[in-house]
């Protein structure tokens, strides 16, 4: 992935430079303050005193700032207007950007310090640029705390502490301490009267996340069911977060709710090219009580699993609906694994339509209750941060065994050599 070290944007404002102090910095006037008679972006009493000059001819205030000294609109420069700008200088109040000083986000989010910066929409174009050194963390990785993505926002990326510089156009800065903490985060989602739990807790030594780019395009959002029978969503953190991976989901579910391992913006190694580089994903955890042999499901009971089924079934509907509302996604853009083989965008794999037929359901009820469901509001809710280091329930299951007749390997059942790219 592609490195920056330092970013420009572009914000649609005219800021009149006053002061840098405290977090706070102001940036240069274009041609509208009233009485800034010598363009520093300031209204003072250097413009008074150059007015006076101008009138006793000591100094020619340059034609194109004539209006700006012409205080009553008299058509006019006389001594009425120096003291005008008098009064004003100590009136008017000097539009400023509040940069903040201190900011604190969890491992995986993105940010713009613009998201902090409200214009008024007379402002002019100032160019910002924001720059940071590249400090490593502390948690083993060897990686930064902050990096640019591809998309242009910065990336929380690792615990630790990094200070930014904030330059304006006019060369005034300031500087901000953001903090990256490795959170847990839970959080209650609302689809009309539905409610679903998520933990979130990045894989922040998965390869994935430390080497892939942010989507540049979205194109919808595929399902896979993992078989692996009976290992539930939050086992998996455990298993995957740690280098030399060749796969990564954005998220696991299952009866109880669900696990977000990668940040949603971000290219998961899930379904081969070209489809990682446009879909978000996540896996339904499937039950116990069975075993695949030679890659067919063996010994599963409909019956006895069908309590699970529909658990399992509301939960990744209502997931669906809030994703395809957050993105802007269609129903019609979901895709299960198996649809995605067929249209020729990812790896050969039947799931998860290998096992919701057993259930009498389809791809097609699915999209048709998301659908449903996407009628309603909306919401995500934050219930608890707490820090990474209480760590998920410990796996004993090894996901990369080299033992082929583990049922728990779901990449070897499915025949991949490696879901990667």
């Amino acid at each position: 992935m592609k490195k920056q070290n330092k970013f420009k944007h572009i914000a649609a404002g005219l800021l009149a430079l006053a002061c840098l102090t405290a977090g706070t910095f102001s940036a240069k006037a274009e041609n509208v303050l009233p009485g800034d008679i010598n363009h520093d972006g300031t209204v003072n009493t250097a413009d008074s005193v150059l007015v006076l000059r101008h009138i006793a001819e000591l100094e020619k205030i340059n034609d194109e700032y004539l209006t700006l000294a012409d205080m009553n609109g008299d058509g006019e420069i006389t001594t009425a207007d120096a003291v005008e700008i008098l009064v004003y200088s100590t009136t008017y109040n000097q539009p400023s950007i509040s940069f903040p000083t201190e900011l604190t986000y969890s491992c995986g989010d993105r940010f713009a310090f613009e998201d902090y910066i409200e214009l008024p929409s007379s402002y002019k174009d100032i160019t910002f640029e924001y720059t940071f050194p590249k400090v490593i963390s502390s948690d083993g990785t060897g990686m930064p705390v902050l990096e640019y993505t591809n998309t242009g926002k910065i990336k929380a990326f690792h615990p630790g502490t990094v200070t930014v510089t904030a330059t304006a156009s006019n060369g005034l800065e300031a500087e901000c301490v953001v903090t990256v903490e490795d959170n847990i985060t839970v959080s209650n989602i609302s689809v009309g009267a539905n409610n679903l739990q998520v933990t979130k807790h990045i894989m922040t030594k998965n390869d994935a996340y430390n080497e892939t780019d942010d989507f540049t395009n979205l194109d919808g959002i595929i399902i896979h069911s993992t078989a692996t029978p009976g290992v539930s969503a939050d086992i998996w953190y455990n298993s995957w977060n740690r280098p030399n991976t060749n796969v990564a989901v954005h998220s696991f579910l299952d009866d109880k709710g669900v696990y977000q391992y990668l940040p949603f913006e971000q290219i998961a190694w899930h379904a081969g090219k070209p489809c990682n580089q446009s879909y978000i994903d996540f896996e339904i955890c499937e039950p116990a009580g069975f075993r695949y042999v030679n890659n067919v499901i063996t010994g599963y009971d409909v019956a006895a699993q069908q309590a699970y089924f529909n658990k399992i079934w509301k939960n990744a509907t209502v997931y669906t609906a809030y994703l395809c509302t957050t993105y802007g996604l269609s129903a019609d853009t979901i895709l299960s694994h198996a649809e995605a083989a067929k249209k020729g965008i990812a790896t050969n794999h039947g799931d998860p339509d290998h096992w919701f037929k057993l259930h009498n359901k389809t791809m097609d009820d699915f999209r048709k209750d998301v659908a449903a469901l996407m009628e309603n509001p909306v919401s995500l809710d934050v219930i608890s941060v707490t820090s990474g280091t209480q760590i998920p329930q410990t796996s004993d299951y090894d996901f990369f065994s080299s033992n082929d007749a583990t049922p728990f390997d779901m990449f070897k059942v499915w025949g991949d050599e490696s879901l990667r790219y």
